[in-house]
């Protein structure tokens, strides 16, 4: 194959990759996550890096979206006030305006999660069409990929949404529950082998298993609870 046609076949893929869907989404669920920063109007960044290990909520919006400002609400009661001490992460990204409105905006619709700066709509533009529009949720997965994406604020698709949010919170609670088991037994081992006086090594590590169980077993019954009203 000549390198003309194998950079023509290149170019075709990265076009069709690049080609929006019928809501004007260029990236799929399956996919990994695009890389991206994200700046707050108080001054900090966070990266897709700094999310791993923890299931992340990008929503779109924008301070002249009505639909966004109807979804909002929702977001705040029923997803972040639920889940954010279980390990969701609930992210704002609002479209190409400024800090002052930003917080405003935030202000206004009520909502306690943190909302992103996307000068540009740069943000925007790794996960859909430029021009489409805002109203829209990306449901990351603790390893980075995409999961679940949204379109405006339907309410089956909202409460779909929810579901998914609860699978992955729940298969992570348990990945964390037989991780701090198989810490468990390698203390109690560890125990087995050294004598009285070598102990005291171990009992701040046993005091550390026992505060991270605690806390788990606190997510788990609410996590029961949130499950109650899906």
């Amino acid at each position: 194959m000549n390198k003309q046609l194998l950079f023509f076949l290149l170019a075709l893929t990265i076009a069709f990759s690049q080609t929006p869907d019928d809501r004007g989404y260029i990236v799929y669920v399956g996919d990994d996550s695009p890389n991206f920063v994200l700046d707050f109007p108080n001054g900090t960044q966070i990266s897709l890096a700094d999310l791993e290990g923890q299931v992340t909520m990008l929503q779109f919006t924008a301070s002249w979206c009505h639909v966004c400002r109807e979804e909002m609400p929702h977001i705040e009661k029923e997803i972040w006030k639920v889940y954010k001490n279980m390990g969701l992460n609930v992210i704002g990204i609002d479209r190409d305006e400024p800090a002052d409105i930003i917080t405003k905006f935030a202000k206004e619709v009520q909502v306690t999660y943190p909302i992103a700066l996307d000068p540009g709509a740069d943000i925007f533009a790794l996960f859909a069409d430029r021009n489409s529009g805002v109203t829209r949720n990306i449901i990351l997965g603790p390893d980075g990929k995409i999961v679940f994406l949204t379109r405006l604020f339907e309410i089956q698709e909202f409460d779909d949404m929810k579901r998914v949010i609860h699978s992955l919170i729940e298969n992570r609670l348990k990945e964390q529950k037989n991780s701090l088991a198989a810490k468990k037994q390698i203390i109690s081992q560890l125990k087995k082998q050294q004598s009285p006086s070598e102990r005291y090594s171990t009992r701040k590590l046993e005091t550390d298993l026992y505060k991270a169980e605690r806390e788990l077993n606190r997510k788990e019954r609410r996590l029961a609870l949130a499950k109650l009203k899906l």
